[in-house]
């Protein structure tokens, strides 16, 4: 059987089908995360992130707002190498992903090349008005054996606004900055011999709109959690 006809079969399964067919779950559903697993036919390999097992109101209500979310950047990003593919929405709570074969980059131990990729491949996806905002903690960046970086988990993205939205383009330059301000980090951390004495400056960004950010990020993440537990 071809891979394309291996593909076409993934394409085509139900979520059970799709659970049948895991060979390795990256995250196994809680009340306020999804199940990630790496689903393979034959020769066809992707990632099925699905809240559609999970209990409670935030399935029911907050999960289809996240994968919508991830599956409009996706949608946005398409073609863009280093960032996954969206091969189709299961239903509101479930995504059907290219499998990129990678590790988290605080696991890896990449080139200096691989330093230079990602800065191109972060400036691409910011040219085309996406800024992910979730890459400080380095989980949602990934490299290859050949240095080929890939992000991941677009959540918590924030898309460029038409140009008259002035103050929406504000929070988006935002979080452009604070995703160089995760790559300055990763460098100083992991490469210290490639780091500037800029990124030691944007390494720990000091706005008052990033203090309030990390504040409100803190407390929905409790909220989240509390709730989640009380479902």
């Amino acid at each position: 059987m071809s891979s394309d006809t291996d593909m076409r079969a993934l394409m085509h399964m139900t979520r059970d089908q799709l659970h049948a067919s895991a060979t390795r779950y990256y995250k196994t559903r809680g009340p306020t995360e999804p199940d990630v697993a790496l689903v393979e036919h034959g020769a066809a390999r992707a990632v099925f992130k699905d809240y559609g097992r999970a209990p409670g109101w935030f399935n029911r209500f907050i999960a289809p707002v996240l994968l919508w979310r991830e599956a409009t950047a996706l949608a946005a990003l398409a073609d863009l190498a280093g960032v996954p593919q969206l091969y189709r929405r299961v239903d509101r709570r479930g995504l059907l992903i290219e499998h990129c074969p990678a590790m988290p980059w605080p696991h890896a131990h990449p080139g200096d090349v691989a330093y230079e990729r990602l800065d191109t491949l972060v400036t691409a996806m910011h040219e085309r008005g996406v800024a992910h905002g979730d890459l400080r903690g380095g989980g949602n960046i990934l490299v290859d054996d050949q240095d080929r970086p890939y992000l991941v988990d677009f959540v918590s993205r924030v898309r460029r606004g038409r140009p008259w939205n002035l103050p929406w383009n504000w929070i988006f330059g935002q979080l452009e900055a604070a995703d160089r301000s995760a790559l300055a980090k990763l460098r100083v951390r992991y490469a210290r011999h490639l780091a500037t004495a800029v990124d030691y400056e944007l390494r720990h960004p000091n706005t008052g709109f990033a203090r309030f950010a990390r504040r409100l990020g803190q407390r929905i993440r409790r909220g989240v959690r509390f709730f989640g537990a009380h479902s």
